[in-house]
């Protein structure tokens, strides 16, 4: 294998990944806060730009306001991808959510946005209107809050935590993972969800058609896995994207050794070549998934790429490399 050393600089590792901005694009602001807010749970999806000490000041506000945050979540955990948002929508629905709680930081402005939970993993109630305060100072940002609900809202909730719980585990997949390539998807009919965007949708089509000479067939991106199974499907081809270290950690490699950098198998010219990537750099990574157990088939390398159509490739050549698959 030919070594090739390329170190990716990234100069907005923490910033918001577009699945957050997607997510939020479709909501409907008011200027009035909403109407249960102190009297219904809610979880906090956070930036990571934010610090300890704000979650403590910002969870001592929302005690004296009335708004119960059962836990706080990094949203680019939340956001990776879709078996990811499935994760989390079967917890918040557990524990009986109601408004999900984005807290915003770019260039020392903040922000936090109060967002219906829909009850699957869509999130968001794209129908009902949401509320949104935003001040240069966090502390005059919560007391705007807390102003706003006491002046016109009921308080229910009274046994509310003193520190922000933040370290929730959320177990992401039900099956075993595998550091190998799926045998079954050189003997049975593949799904390959499509991005839901014309342009990549044909990118996607195009790709396969050259590079992938066994069974497969693209699929809506919202198909149902079950509904998948009854016609034949036996594994399905999912992606999630987030930045690297946080991807490795749902994947379920091993934690226990971090770098700042993470070395990635990619293909060039048809020949694999290893580059480093930044482990805060948004990235993609492929993975088949057996539909019915839940098994997960990583690959025998670290693939994942900064473009899906890069980490697409990476993952499928390499998957061709090891089947002997011309």
């Amino acid at each position: 294998m030919k070594l090739l050393i390329l170190i990716f600089f990234s100069l907005n590792a923490s910033a918001q990944l577009f699945e957050e901005a997607e997510l939020l694009a479709q909501l409907n602001f008011s200027a009035t806060i909403p109407t249960d807010l102190i009297a219904t749970r809610s979880v906090v999806l956070y930036q990571n730009t934010f610090t300890k000490s704000e979650f403590v000041e910002t969870q001592k506000f929302f005690q004296q306001t009335g708004i119960d945050p059962v836990c706080y979540f990094d949203i680019a955990y939340v956001v990776g991808g879709h078996d990811t948002k499935r994760a989390f929508s079967r917890y918040f629905s557990g524990r009986g959510i109601k408004y999900l709680i984005f807290l915003q930081k770019v260039n020392n402005q903040y922000q936090f946005i109060f967002a219906s939970y829909i009850g699957n993993k869509e999130l968001v109630d794209k129908t009902s209107i949401a509320w949104k305060q935003s001040n240069t100072s966090l502390q005059e940002l919560l007391r705007t809050i807390y102003r706003f609900a006491v002046s016109n809202l009921k308080r229910q909730n009274y046994l509310i935590n003193d520190l922000p719980e933040t370290d929730i585990a959320i177990n992401y997949f039900s099956g075993r993972h595998n550091e190998t390539f799926s045998f079954e998807a050189k003997s049975f009919k593949t799904a390959v969800p499509k991005w839901g965007i014309e342009k990549d949708d044909a990118e996607l089509e195009a790709f396969f058609k050259e590079n992938y000479p066994l069974k497969y067939e693209l699929v809506d991106q919202n198909a149902d896995e079950n509904d998948l199974l009854l016609k034949g499907f036996r594994t399905i081809l999912r992606v999630v994207h987030t930045r690297g270290s946080i991807a490795r950690e749902i994947l379920g490699y091993d934690m226990t050794q971090q770098a700042s950098s993470l070395p990635t198998t990619v293909y060039v010219n048809g020949e694999p070549q290893i580059k480093t990537i930044l482990a805060e750099q948004p990235v993609y990574k492929f993975y088949f998934k057996n539909i019915e157990y839940g098994n997960l088939f990583l690959g025998t390398h670290w693939d994942a790429d900064i473009t899906w159509q890069d980490a697409l490739r990476n993952n499928i050549l390499g998957f061709k490399a090891d089947a002997k698959i011309n």
